[in-house]
């Protein structure tokens, strides 16, 4: 028992030094570095470990290259999948021009307003179905303000088709 309490105090009393020569390349480096951050610096060099254990500048040059590119390829991976969102979202939007134009067709020639309430009802949820495909294949929904605006302008356009279904315009 002496013999472990012994060591642990042993390795509390080398710790410091150990932190010190680590985070002193860290804390100089990042000092140096123009136009950057001191606390953002620090801050990613100590918690990846590859910095954390760097004990020179070409060491953390390494680590933070290879964070760099981690980030990057993560970055594209996430660019690629919303390239792939959008795409979706674009043949929502068209289906859903589709669905207008042929209600305003049918409402100029005097049509059922069941039938055009239907097609504006049914326009109305389809910006929903491109914020699902950006939420699921993005983390970051760059649609999300367009398509609120478009589904409450759908909404409204289909709430007048229904007042006009149901005899009360």
């Amino acid at each position: 028992m002496q013999t472990l309490t012994m060591l642990f105090f042993l390795t509390l009393a080398m710790l410091p030094g150990l932190i010190a020569s680590t985070s002193s390349v860290i804390n100089t480096t990042c000092s140096k570095i123009p136009d950057m951050s001191y606390h953002y610096c620090v801050g990613v060099l100590s918690a990846e470990p590859t910095g954390a254990s760097a004990i020179d500048t070409r060491g953390l040059a390494v680590a933070t290259a290879n964070l760099t590119v981690h980030n990057v390829t993560s970055t594209l991976h996430m660019m690629g999948d919303l390239v792939l969102e959008l795409n979706a979202c674009i043949g929502y939007y068209k289906y859903m021009v589709d669905l207008i134009v042929a209600a305003v067709d049918d409402l100029n020639k005097g049509r059922d307003a069941e039938l055009i309430y239907e097609k504006l009802y049914k326009a109305s949820y389809t910006p929903l179905d491109c914020d699902i495909a950006l939420f699921e294949g993005a983390e970051k929904n760059p649609m999300q303000e367009e398509n609120s605006e478009n589904q409450a302008l759908a909404r409204i356009a289909s709430g007048i088709a229904f007042l006009m279904w149901h005899g009360r315009s």
